[in-house]
């Protein structure tokens, strides 16, 4: 019994002793892998002021405000969104080149894998972000118009063009999008359909008296 307690002793100093050394080799990468991701944060903080200033000075917040834009950002500032978004990518760069600092290669591998992942977040919600304001310039456009049917059209094309946004950035971080497009698809063509009829029985009524003329006419000259 006190062999085995001895060997078990043993391993667990083997073990402690192995990662301290580790980790004294590796000290002088950490501290600058630290001193790295602060740097970053800074450059990240300074970037984003710097961003909404020039966002701010060229005119964007107050044209987001002109075309009626900004509920389709949930009524946030387009310029401290934008900021934010240069901010943490910014910072996760910088994370991600301090990780690699780190001679710890496990570490190194997954913290690598989540940044890049966090990476293509910020890529896909820039997509998505785009497709917002797009959709909903798109639908106050066909609603200035006077087509009767302008409010249900720039809904549809509202949802249409959010919707090949959010797909886009579902693929940009790598998840599968099989099944929303082919929903899509199948939605498109419905609507399709739908519509197709809908204007083949409006021009139906619309010929219906021309069409009791031309068969008066024709039964005349029976």
């Amino acid at each position: 019994m006190a062999d085995v307690l001895t060997s078990i002793g043993e391993a667990v100093y083997s073990a402690v002793v192995s990662v301290w050394h580790t980790l004294m080799g590796a000290l002088p990468s950490i501290v600058a892998a630290v001193l790295f991701i602060i740097l970053g944060y800074v450059i990240g903080w300074v970037a984003k002021k710097v961003f909404i200033r020039f966002l701010k000075a060229a005119g964007v917040d107050d044209w987001m405000k002109e075309q009626n834009l900004v509920g389709a950002i949930a009524n946030k500032s387009i310029s401290e969104v934008a900021g934010s978004i240069v901010k943490w990518y910014i910072f996760f760069v910088f994370l991600k080149q301090a990780v690699e600092l780190v001679k710890l290669q496990t570490l190194t591998e997954v913290l690598g894998f989540w940044i890049q992942y966090a990476l293509l977040v910020i890529a896909a919600i820039v997509v998505i972000l785009a497709g917002l304001i797009i959709g909903r310039y798109a639908r106050n456009a066909l609603e200035s118009t006077k087509h009767s049917m302008r409010r249900l059209a720039g809904l549809i094309i509202e949802l249409t063009i959010v919707y090949i946004a959010v797909v886009m950035g579902i693929r940009i971080i790598g998840l599968p999008t099989g099944m929303l497009e082919s929903a899509f698809l199948i939605a498109l063509a419905g609507f399709v359909i739908a519509i197709s009829i809908a204007i083949g029985i409006s021009f139906g009524f619309a010929l219906k008296d021309d069409a009791k003329t031309i068969v008066k006419e024709f039964k005349k000259k029976q």
